[in-house]
């Protein structure tokens, strides 16, 4: 076994047994990689990242964090660093063995990027990856979102045609998160008013033509850009993942967006075929700083701090449009993955049965078109 990272010495420092382990989860997003083999679009060489992982961890997160702008935006115990693919996920969902029932997960790009391959396909392998893992482990990634540089526009179509080809894929996630605050960084392939641009709308307005649906990323000043879309593709499913992030980092203060991330979110609701993963609270452009914290927080604590974001985005978009994500390991900076989840059904523990096996499992499932899994055909065992 490897030696541990930061982030991982310092999450093991708290856990709990799941918070009502008989509602059952099925995880709308999270991230897998290995940043040792696989192409992630790291601005260095691989020199240079073969280097870091020659490296004790302590030094190889050093490295990465040395950039004041990328601590302050995933954290001084960067999850990036650490390799992370189902082994590890499947381990943190197991926690200290009385974790939460997990029954499936929705797998999500996170920045593939083949060197020296043509732009169309430089992400294609992420996907292949991801079914890959799935099949070594039935348990995750029975949904995938990929990715396509939709800035292509119409070039874009031979990977749409290629990703139908295989029912696992869902989806296309591009994430449009930018900000011109230079304490922190968005999305590398994000710009200014990206959403209206003519070619991006051109390879947007294939999606619905393989019945895919669009995800995104961005942060709360992007929500607007979202209306827009909604309203110019109404056939076109589109999701937002980690409710619209409403940022409390940098210039931005938390007094002045959430009144007007309110705002956009309920204009956006009023498109039906608008979707929010309700998750992502642990990354620090929130502005909870968990991921300071000497321990790591209880359950209580999230449920106590993302309460007014959580019952807000539900009462707004209503209980069958929202759907529970872990977001890990990128909110893995905050707490483990059990004691996420606790506080997400902390949260809505006075909901009926119904309801919250609607939020954390049903719903994502039917967003997605994931069938039902037969009882006892895949399990978390290692």
């Amino acid at each position: 076994p490897r030696e541990k990272f930061p982030l991982e010495e310092w999450v093991e420092q708290y856990e709990e047994d799941a918070f009502e382990p008989e509602i059952t989860i099925f995880d709308a997003h999270h991230h897998l990689f290995d940043p040792r083999t696989q192409p992630k679009g790291w601005p260095v060489s691989p020199a240079m990242i073969k280097m870091i992982y020659t490296l004790k961890p302590h030094y190889g997160n050093k490295i990465v964090t040395c950039d004041a702008t990328m601590r302050n935006t995933f954290g001084a115990r960067c999850p990036a660093v650490v390799p992370y693919m189902a082994r590890e996920m499947l381990r943190d969902i197991q926690g200290n063995g009385k974790g939460h029932q997990v029954v499936g997960s929705i797998y999500v790009e996170s920045g593939w990027k083949a060197p020296g391959a043509d732009p169309v396909w430089a992400s294609a392998g992420e996907v292949d990856m991801a079914i890959e893992e799935h099949q070594k482990y039935p348990l995750l990634c029975q949904g995938i979102i990929g990715n396509v540089d939709l800035r292509l526009g119409a070039a874009i179509e031979p990977v749409l045609h290629k990703y139908a080809k295989n029912p696992l894929v869902k989806g296309v996630n591009y994430s449009l998160a930018w900000t011109d605050d230079k304490t922190f960084v968005g999305s590398p392939g994000a710009t200014k008013g990206l959403a209206y641009d003519a070619t991006f709308r051109e390879g947007f307005a294939l999606l619905s033509k393989y019945k895919f649906s669009f995800e995104t990323w961005c942060y709360s000043p992007q929500v607007d850009d979202l209306v827009d879309l909604a309203q110019s593709f109404p056939k076109t499913t589109i999701i937002v993942s980690h409710i619209g992030m409403p940022l409390g980092l940098g210039k931005y203060e938390v007094s002045e967006v959430v009144p007007k991330w309110k705002d956009s979110m309920t204009a956006l609701a009023r498109n039906p075929n608008v979707f929010v993963k309700i998750g992502g609270m642990g990354m620090r452009p929130f502005g909870f700083g968990f991921d300071e914290w000497v321990r790591p927080p209880t359950s209580d604590a999230l449920a106590e701090a993302f309460s007014p974001y959580v019952l807000f985005v539900i009462e707004t978009f209503g209980i069958d449009r929202c759907m529970m994500e872990s977001n890990f390991p990128m909110d893995k900076i905050s707490c483990s993955y059990t004691v996420l989840f606790n506080g997400l059904k902390k949260i809505v523990r006075k909901f009926s049965q119904e309801d919250k096996q609607k939020l954390f499992e049903l719903n994502a499932k039917r967003i997605y078109r994931v069938p039902l899994f037969p009882d006892g055909e895949a399990d978390i065992s290692l």
